[in-house]
């Protein structure tokens, strides 16, 4: 995703994917939206302190307006303890679907149906559940915005994007009523409640700025999170949070920077109506500093990981919801930078650590997404698809899958000394969850000079089946060696002497 303004372009490829795929098949473009966890055992690579946040992941296909129920299980096994052992997740409600006529209409019961068959398979994996409703049904919507459409789009025609109609107090009503009737209907199963999803963008909020006008995101947003908190609040117990902004806004009608979203939230009273916030911290395409930490190249109006704390510092005692986050393994002109798989891994594990010493107010971080979506099922050369993945739209697992999954260690044994170019032998052994039988694996040796920091390749080696390796290798000067695995895991270092 480049750094240009407008819908067309930055907005538009930052849409939900769930709404992606509904809006497409509706003739809409439409862009990405999705993780949250709690660590039991350490991440390899990472601190101890990583195991205070929160780990789970999002499965889009669970999200869309149509679920197929006997795919289910599956699903959600994947997703559970015995394979990526996610401890949370994010399901989005589409209002649009569920409430599809308004009132006396009743809900959409074949929709809930689904919900309820997906809220059921994820409580008995022990997943908690942030539900997240989007989607303005063409009866709530304010139609005086059909007439001045987002770029690209057409006059007079519905879109879910349209905002609703807030000072109807009949649209208001229903929508507090919406959160009232999934927070009774899935008490002891779902306990968190995010109000709307992106609403800083035009493709989920339309329109969006200034934010102080009439009509402005911002403020709109604000009548929707009143509405929302007294409707969700009325079950003891459920948490609604407040924000799940996209990670940067233009200021101009279609997109506010997430920066000045929560500023005027907080200048206007929102804190009352919220427990916790939410945002999407991703790395945006085009971005110059690519790795989790780093600052975005517009840090005033855009917010990832690297200036989070333009967000936190505003809301200093509230608990943080990280609810999207990841890196494309694939080129995707939707959104999100493209890195290697390797990459991908590495920067899991470097996002968990870092938001864990950097952010106490964060509780979880939620991983965008299991499976890759790939529309065209080939070669996808125009990136029409999202590959944020830790698998492949295939199902294979790439490394980032054993990042998340854990429990990987690697080991390697070497003499202390040996004689120059006299060849000796480097061994180890790679042991991760295996999901399934276990598989070789291709390490990479790798070695430096003790004076330097530069790792060089040696050697890829394959481990046998049962995760062991060998490799012979000689050298005619002192080297310190390392072997590593995809961005997964990497071993201690061996300091061999040359004599």
């Amino acid at each position: 995703m480049s750094d240009a303004h407008g819908l067309s372009t930055a907005s538009k490829q930052r849409t939900s994917l769930v709404s992606l795929l509904a809006r497409l098949a509706a003739g809409a473009v439409c862009a990405l939206a999705g993780l949250a966890f709690i660590l039991t055992a350490q991440l390899p690579g990472t601190t101890g302190e990583a195991q205070a946040l929160g780990k789970g992941i999002i499965d889009y296909r669970l999200e869309q307006p149509s679920v197929d129920i006997t795919s289910v299980p599956a699903m959600v096994e994947e997703m559970g303890p015995g394979k990526l052992g996610a401890r949370w997740t994010r399901v989005l409600v589409h209002w649009a679907t569920l409430q599809p006529t308004a009132p006396p209409g009743v809900y959409n019961s074949a929709y809930l149906d689904q919900l309820d068959n997906v809220v059921e398979a994820l409580h008995g994996k022990d997943v908690r559940i942030i539900l997240t409703p989007l989607d303005t049904p063409e009866w709530a919507t304010d139609h005086s915005f059909w007439t001045t459409p987002p770029p690209g789009y057409k006059k007079g025609v519905y879109y879910p994007f349209y905002a609703p109609k807030m000072d109807d107090s009949m649209v208001s009503g229903q929508f507090k009523e919406l959160g009232r009737f999934l927070a009774q209907r899935y008490a002891g199963k779902v306990g968190y409640f995010e109000c709307w999803n992106e609403p800083n963008q035009g493709l989920y909020l339309y329109p969006q700025t200034p934010a102080s006008a009439t009509n402005g995101g911002a403020r709109t947003y604000l009548t929707m999170l009143k509405a929302w908190y007294a409707g969700v609040k009325q079950i003891s117990g459920a948490v609604v949070i407040a924000g799940a902004t996209a990670p940067r806004g233009s200021g101009d009608r279609v997109s506010t920077p997430p920066q000045a979203f929560a500023r005027y939230l907080k200048n206007n009273g929102a804190l009352r109506y919220m427990d916790a916030y939410s945002h999407h911290p991703y790395t945006p395409g085009g971005s110059r500093r690519i790795a989790p930490g780093q600052l975005p190249n517009n840090p005033d109006r855009a917010v990832t990981l690297g200036n989070l704390s333009q967000l936190t510092k505003l809301f200093p005692k509230k608990p943080f919801y990280l609810t999207e986050f990841g890196y494309n393994t694939q080129y995707s002109r939707l959104f999100g930078v493209t890195v290697s798989k390797a990459d991908q891994a590495r920067y899991l594990r470097q996002a968990y650590s870092f938001t864990a010493r950097r952010y106490p107010q964060v509780k979880a971080l939620l991983w965008f997404v299991v499976d890759d979506w790939n529309p065209s099922g080939t070669v996808d050369k125009a990136g029409t698809g999202v590959y944020m993945g830790v698998r492949t739209y295939l199902g294979d697992r790439k490394p980032g899958w054993y990042a998340f999954a854990r429990g990987n260690s690697l080991t390697l044994k070497a003499p202390t000394s040996a004689r120059s170019r006299v060849a000796f032998k480097i061994t180890g052994k790679l042991t991760y969850r295996a999901p399934g039988p276990p598989q070789g694996k291709v390490l990479t040796l790798q070695a430096r000079k003790p004076t330097s920091s530069s790792w060089s390749k040696v050697a890829s080696v394959h481990t046998a089946h049962d995760g062991t390796y060998s490799r012979t290798v000689k050298q005619s000067t002192t080297k310190i060696y390392r072997i590593v695995w995809g961005g997964v895991v990497e071993s201690a270092t061996r300091r061999v002497r040359t004599r």
